[in-house]
């Protein structure tokens, strides 16, 4: 904490220092990444393919997205997975740098599930590692909240959804009211959903039901017409969340993400704006077995916690006529506890019933903490009117705490379990050419790093992965780093964008988990499989592939698009595929749209995955087609009558990045299945 003092005070410092001048510009907190003839890796899902979707977790909308995958657990929270790069090796933060970490070590509660769909403006994608502004490893994505808008013609503006969805009988509800005026502009969103267990293609019911409420508080104050102040205010909590590819459920999880942002311009004819952040993120969770036929032998609780502080500060420097320099740093600590509380009434390898229930405290996160201060700075030069080069350099410091260390995980190390603080240097360089009106090209490469996570370096014996393996963190780890490449080709006419990416990721010391028989299992010995599977580095491994597409717009309100991505990785160390990797998908969609209608036909289609991981109990999945429809239609300008059907044709499908729990080992287990058909209805007003 007294770090984060001591960065609160330098940055208000910074701000009493400033001097405001009167100029009637609009300030942008929110936005972060320039998506212009400077930026073309950066990429964005807008409002409207939000809307026409109707997502009822963020995740979610990535299943579409070309490069993407998602790792679904339940039905609730899921998460992105980008060419192969999943979880901390993702930045996925909210409004231009706010961060949260999941409580739950099997990431019940990522990041992303701590915001609603509804109050989603836009998602700022940036694939790789090429973004200095902000710890970017294997991608950045930053999650835009809605943001009240000045209109003298109507400063007060109010939405209403309410829909239906016929697989789980599922309810939602939303509310979006904003006042925006010249000095002072206020938001609320609020929301809620209820949504049963599905069926998937052939009538098999997957235990995936949960409610959720939250709400967003956005308040602003203009100062002057250069300078802003920003309060926003998030909380949530979901209950009873069931997940088919976990071994416990979700009793709840709740959470409260606050940020306080202070921006300026036109501070100089150098110093065009600073923009200041600071921002706090509680999750307390609780997951549970007390849903499963196992609570008979062993009632299982765990009551966690996770905490983020942070900050950040900018400036953004005209340098020269041609020049503009991005230069700043940031600050975040997470910090997680909890331990798992286990009343054991039958022994679970005999069978037989204690005459006495045996309490037994696990420690799960042994009270640890993870702190990350970064320089940063990048400069984009435009070398003539066609071409522009930008490049950049960050640094960054991490370093470890563990307070409440088990007495096994001190013995199994020696006692040597505190980390040594890392030092970590990221560059990155990229070249924008605008051949001529049409065609464009880019290449882009970077260095960049990534210091492990919590549970890499810390979890004790717990079973976090695809298969039923204990895992056991690593404190002699060392940071994953990147060398990654881009070359992108594109063509964009008025009817026409034709574009290609094709990249190569070359990895050391790359983080994955190994199978070490020789440390016993410490909870059901008795049943297979046997041994741990330790955190390490693998020396070397690689990712490469594409993402290629068409867009072609016909007969005035007409679109068809068709996209396909692929990703080969391997682990060269050890002569295998890496785990987790996406198949070969494409995906092709037919729009028509005018004022009143819009309507869509969707299909993925997704090819087998055979290349996977013996190492890492990965199991193959075929490929799948599934179509769904969109209609969204306004008989009247205050009226939008949403409908859809997803899966239309009831396939029995499997997402090979969905969490399948395997009880006994690697050929065990269920499949976790896809919704079956689904007919959805949703209205919105506005008022």
């Amino acid at each position: 904490m007294k770090k984060m003092y001591l960065i609160t005070v330098l940055l208000f410092i910074s701000i009493a220092t400033i001097h405001a001048q009167t100029q009637p510009d609009t300030i942008a907190i929110e936005e972060v990444l320039v998506v212009s003839q400077q930026n073309l890796k950066g990429t964005n899902i807008d409002l409207k393919s939000i809307q026409i979707e109707s997502p009822h977790d963020v995740g979610a909308i990535f299943k579409n997205q070309s490069g993407f995958g998602i790792i679904k657990k339940g039905n609730y929270g899921m998460e992105p997975v980008l060419r192969g790069f999943k979880y901390s090796q993702l930045n996925v933060q909210f409004d231009g740098g706010v961060n949260s970490a999941n409580a739950c070590p099997n990431r019940m509660d990522p990041a992303i599930s701590q915001i609603s769909p509804e109050d989603i403006e836009k998602i700022e994608i940036v694939k790789g590692p090429y973004d200095m502004r902000y710890q970017s490893f294997g991608g950045l994505i930053n999650i835009v909240s809605v943001r009240p808008v000045y209109n003298p013609n109507k400063p007060v503006d109010t939405k209403i959804d309410l829909g239906y969805q016929s697989n789980g009988n599922n309810y939602y509800g939303n509310i979006n009211s904003l006042y925006a005026g010249k000095k002072f502009d206020f938001l609320l969103n609020a929301g809620y959903k209820d949504y049963g267990s599905y069926k998937s293609g052939n009538g098999t019911v997957i235990p995936s039901s949960f409610s959720r409420w939250d709400y967003t508080l956005k308040a602003g104050w203009n100062l002057s017409a250069k300078q802003r102040l920003q309060l926003a205010l998030r909380q949530g909590k979901a209950s009873d969340v069931l997940y088919a590819g976990l071994p416990m459920d979700a009793d709840f999880d709740k959470s409260t993400i606050g940020s306080l942002d202070y921006a300026l311009s036109d501070v100089s004819n150098v110093v065009k704006n600073i923009k200041v952040k600071l921002y706090t993120s509680l999750v307390d969770h609780q997951m549970s077995t007390r849903r499963r036929p196992s609570w008979k032998m062993v009632e299982a609780v765990s009551p966690l916690k996770a905490q983020v502080y942070g900050g950040r500060t900018e400036f953004k420097l005209e340098t020269g006529n041609r020049n503009t320099l991005y230069a700043g740093a940031d600050f975040k600590e997470i910090a997680k506890q909890g331990n798992r509380n286990r009343k054991v009434i039958i022994n679970p390898c005999t069978g037989v019933t204690l005459p006495t229930p045996m309490n037994v405290v696990d420690k799960i996160w042994q009270d640890s903490k993870k702190d990350n201060l970064g320089l940063f700075t990048e400069n984009r030069f435009e070398v003539s009117k066609s071409i522009s080069w930008i490049s950049g350099f960050r640094v960054d410091r991490a370093s470890y705490q563990i307070n409440d260390p088990a007495d096994d995980f001190k013995a199994q190390y020696n006692n040597d379990i505190q980390p040594k603080a890392k030092i970590l240097p990221s560059v990155s360089s990229r070249l924008n050419w605008y051949i001529n009106r049409n065609w464009s090209f880019q290449w882009a490469i970077a260095i960049a790093q990534r210091a492990p996570d919590l549970s890499e370096v810390f979890i004790n014996h717990l079973s976090i992965g695809m298969d039923a393996y204990e895992y056991l963190g690593n404190p002699g780890l060392k940071p994953e780093t990147n060398h990654q490449s881009d070359v992108r080709i594109e063509y964009n006419s008025n009817n026409l964008k034709v574009y290609g990416d094709a990249f190569y990721s070359y990895l050391t010391n790359y983080i994955s988990a190994k199978l070490d028989t020789s440390i016993h299992k410490k909870f059901m010995a008795c049943d297979p499989p046997y041994g741990t599977k330790v955190f390490t580095n693998i020396k070397e491994a690689f990712m490469t592939g594409f993402e290629t597409g068409v867009e072609v717009r016909f007969l005035n309100n007409f679109t068809y698009s068709l996209s396909g991505a692929y990703t080969y990785a391997q682990n060269v160390t050890l002569g295998e595929p890496l785990p987790e990797i996406p198949p070969f998908t494409v995906n092709s969609s037919i729009t028509f749209g005018n004022k009143k209608v819009q309507t869509r036909i969707h299909g993925r289609f997704a090819a087998n995955q055979n290349r996977v991981s013996n190492t890492f109990a990965e199991s193959t999945t075929p490929g799948f087609s599934v179509f769904d429809w969109n209609l969204s239609y306004s008989p009247v300008k205050s009226v939008s009558i949403n409908a859809s059907v997803t899966n239309i044709f009831n396939v029995n499908y499997v997402e090979h990045l969905s969490r399948a729990y395997k009880n006994s080992g690697a050929e065990t287990g269920n499949l976790y299945y896809e919704p079956g058909r689904s007919f959805n209805i949703g209205l919105r007003l506005t008022i």
